[in-house]
Protein backbone atom coordinates (compact mmCIF):
# COMPACT_ATOMS: atom_id res chain seq x y z
CA UNK A 1 0.00 0.00 0.00
CA UNK A 2 1.54 3.40 -1.01
CA UNK A 3 1.67 5.98 1.55
CA UNK A 4 -0.22 9.10 1.85
CA UNK A 5 3.02 10.77 1.29
CA UNK A 6 2.45 12.85 -1.72
CA UNK A 7 5.02 15.64 -3.16
CA UNK A 8 5.17 17.56 -6.28
CA UNK A 9 8.45 18.32 -8.28
CA UNK A 10 8.97 20.88 -10.72
CA UNK A 11 10.91 19.20 -14.23
CA UNK A 12 11.97 21.04 -16.87
CA UNK A 13 12.53 19.37 -20.35
CA UNK A 14 15.49 21.13 -22.49
CA UNK A 15 17.39 21.26 -25.99
CA UNK A 16 17.25 22.33 -28.92
CA UNK A 17 13.98 22.98 -31.14
CA UNK A 18 13.14 19.49 -33.02
CA UNK A 19 14.67 17.06 -30.62
CA UNK A 20 11.37 15.65 -29.76
CA UNK A 21 10.98 17.44 -26.06
CA UNK A 22 7.00 17.38 -27.09
CA UNK A 23 6.83 13.66 -28.72
CA UNK A 24 8.19 12.50 -25.95
CA UNK A 25 6.20 13.88 -23.13
CA UNK A 26 2.89 12.86 -25.28
CA UNK A 27 4.49 9.48 -25.30
CA UNK A 28 5.26 9.66 -20.97
CA UNK A 29 1.84 11.39 -20.24
CA UNK A 30 -1.05 10.62 -22.42
CA UNK A 31 0.80 7.14 -23.80
CA UNK A 32 0.77 7.94 -27.55
CA UNK A 33 3.23 9.26 -30.48
CA UNK A 34 2.40 12.57 -31.76
CA UNK A 35 3.60 12.56 -35.50
CA UNK A 36 3.02 15.99 -35.93
CA UNK A 37 3.76 18.49 -33.16
CA UNK A 38 3.83 22.12 -33.07
CA UNK A 39 6.57 24.75 -32.49
CA UNK A 40 6.72 25.24 -28.71
CA UNK A 41 5.98 28.70 -27.61
CA UNK A 42 7.18 29.89 -24.69
CA UNK A 43 6.36 26.86 -22.14
CA UNK A 44 3.75 23.92 -22.01
CA UNK A 45 3.46 22.49 -18.92
CA UNK A 46 2.34 18.35 -18.88
CA UNK A 47 1.48 16.84 -14.92
CA UNK A 48 1.91 13.11 -14.21
CA UNK A 49 1.63 11.52 -11.50
CA UNK A 50 4.03 8.17 -10.18
CA UNK A 51 4.36 5.96 -7.50
CA UNK A 52 7.83 5.48 -6.27
CA UNK A 53 6.84 2.03 -4.63
CA UNK A 54 10.46 2.02 -3.18
CA UNK A 55 9.98 5.01 -0.93
CA UNK A 56 6.14 4.45 -0.41
CA UNK A 57 5.25 7.86 -1.85
CA UNK A 58 3.25 9.13 -4.54
CA UNK A 59 4.67 11.81 -6.99
CA UNK A 60 3.29 14.40 -9.05
CA UNK A 61 5.51 15.63 -11.94
CA UNK A 62 4.96 18.98 -13.30
CA UNK A 63 7.03 18.81 -16.24
CA UNK A 64 8.01 22.51 -18.17
CA UNK A 65 8.38 21.83 -22.34
CA UNK A 66 10.32 25.14 -22.85
CA UNK A 67 10.19 26.20 -26.70
CA UNK A 68 14.05 25.10 -27.41
CA UNK A 69 14.54 28.05 -30.42
CA UNK A 70 17.41 30.19 -29.78
CA UNK A 71 15.39 33.64 -29.48
CA UNK A 72 12.76 32.48 -26.80
CA UNK A 73 16.37 32.76 -24.49
CA UNK A 74 15.21 35.61 -23.04
CA UNK A 75 12.25 34.68 -21.78
CA UNK A 76 13.38 31.01 -20.87
CA UNK A 77 15.30 32.23 -17.83
CA UNK A 78 12.09 32.67 -15.53
CA UNK A 79 10.67 29.15 -16.30
CA UNK A 80 13.37 27.28 -14.26
CA UNK A 81 12.22 28.87 -11.23
CA UNK A 82 11.89 26.37 -8.26
CA UNK A 83 13.22 23.34 -10.66
CA UNK A 84 14.34 20.13 -9.39
CA UNK A 85 15.01 18.64 -12.06
CA UNK A 86 16.37 18.98 -15.72
CA UNK A 87 16.17 16.61 -18.36
CA UNK A 88 18.93 17.55 -21.18
CA UNK A 89 17.28 16.17 -24.41
CA UNK A 90 19.65 15.89 -27.72
CA UNK A 91 18.66 14.15 -31.06
CA UNK A 92 20.62 11.42 -31.93
CA UNK A 93 20.48 12.54 -35.55
CA UNK A 94 21.88 15.45 -35.61
CA UNK A 95 24.86 16.50 -33.63
CA UNK A 96 25.05 20.50 -32.74
CA UNK A 97 22.01 18.96 -30.45
CA UNK A 98 23.92 17.43 -28.35
CA UNK A 99 26.91 20.11 -28.60
CA UNK A 100 24.33 22.70 -28.11
CA UNK A 101 23.71 21.38 -24.14
CA UNK A 102 26.81 23.22 -22.84
CA UNK A 103 24.75 26.56 -23.58
CA UNK A 104 21.71 25.16 -22.20
CA UNK A 105 23.40 24.24 -18.92
CA UNK A 106 24.43 27.83 -18.99
CA UNK A 107 21.40 29.42 -19.38
CA UNK A 108 19.92 27.05 -16.35
CA UNK A 109 22.78 27.94 -14.46
CA UNK A 110 21.58 32.08 -14.61
CA UNK A 111 18.38 31.10 -14.25
CA UNK A 112 17.99 28.36 -11.34
CA UNK A 113 19.99 29.12 -8.29
CA UNK A 114 19.37 26.02 -5.97
CA UNK A 115 20.30 22.38 -6.98
CA UNK A 116 18.85 20.26 -8.91
CA UNK A 117 18.57 16.67 -10.65
CA UNK A 118 19.24 15.81 -14.15
CA UNK A 119 19.39 13.38 -16.34
CA UNK A 120 20.50 13.40 -20.58
CA UNK A 121 18.29 11.91 -23.31
CA UNK A 122 19.31 10.91 -26.72
CA UNK A 123 15.91 10.48 -28.67
CA UNK A 124 14.89 9.45 -31.81
CA UNK A 125 16.46 6.44 -31.38
CA UNK A 126 13.83 4.63 -34.06
CA UNK A 127 15.87 6.52 -36.86
CA UNK A 128 19.62 5.19 -35.84
CA UNK A 129 21.12 2.15 -36.33
CA UNK A 130 24.79 1.25 -34.90
CA UNK A 131 26.89 1.02 -38.09
CA UNK A 132 25.58 4.56 -39.25
CA UNK A 133 25.64 6.71 -35.90
CA UNK A 134 26.46 10.27 -36.49
CA UNK A 135 27.18 11.05 -32.71
CA UNK A 136 29.66 8.26 -31.18
CA UNK A 137 28.77 7.51 -27.53
CA UNK A 138 32.39 9.10 -25.92
CA UNK A 139 30.87 12.12 -26.91
CA UNK A 140 28.03 11.24 -25.20
CA UNK A 141 29.56 10.15 -22.31
CA UNK A 142 32.09 13.38 -22.02
CA UNK A 143 28.81 15.57 -22.67
CA UNK A 144 26.95 13.78 -19.60
CA UNK A 145 30.04 14.63 -17.52
CA UNK A 146 30.19 18.19 -18.71
CA UNK A 147 26.75 18.58 -17.62
CA UNK A 148 26.91 16.31 -14.33
CA UNK A 149 23.63 14.30 -15.08
CA UNK A 150 23.69 10.95 -13.25
CA UNK A 151 22.66 8.88 -16.24
CA UNK A 152 22.62 8.74 -19.73
CA UNK A 153 18.99 7.35 -21.88
CA UNK A 154 18.46 6.70 -25.23
CA UNK A 155 14.94 7.23 -26.40
CA UNK A 156 12.31 6.84 -29.11
CA UNK A 157 9.40 8.77 -28.37
CA UNK A 158 7.82 6.73 -31.43
CA UNK A 159 8.10 3.51 -30.28
CA UNK A 160 8.15 4.71 -26.50
CA UNK A 161 11.79 2.97 -25.41
CA UNK A 162 13.43 4.36 -22.70
CA UNK A 163 11.04 6.98 -21.51
CA UNK A 164 9.83 5.89 -18.24
CA UNK A 165 13.10 4.86 -17.35
CA UNK A 166 14.23 8.30 -18.05
CA UNK A 167 11.72 10.08 -15.80
CA UNK A 168 11.75 7.64 -12.72
CA UNK A 169 15.32 7.98 -12.53
CA UNK A 170 15.01 11.13 -12.54
CA UNK A 171 12.23 11.37 -10.10
CA UNK A 172 14.08 9.31 -7.39
CA UNK A 173 17.38 11.75 -7.73
CA UNK A 174 15.14 14.77 -6.98
CA UNK A 175 13.30 12.64 -3.97
CA UNK A 176 16.58 11.47 -2.78
CA UNK A 177 18.24 14.76 -3.08
CA UNK A 178 15.22 17.23 -1.31
CA UNK A 179 14.32 14.22 1.52
CA UNK A 180 16.36 14.75 5.00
Amino acid sequence: MVALIKMLYKICIVGDGGVGKTTILHQYVDGKFMEDTKLTIGTNIFLKSIILEEFDISIKLQIWDLGGQKFFASVRRNFYNEAKGIIYTFDLTRKSSLTDLTEWRNEIKKGLKEEFSSVLIGNKLDLINEKDRLINLEDILLTKKELSVSEYFETSAKNNTGIDNAFRKLAIDIFKATTP
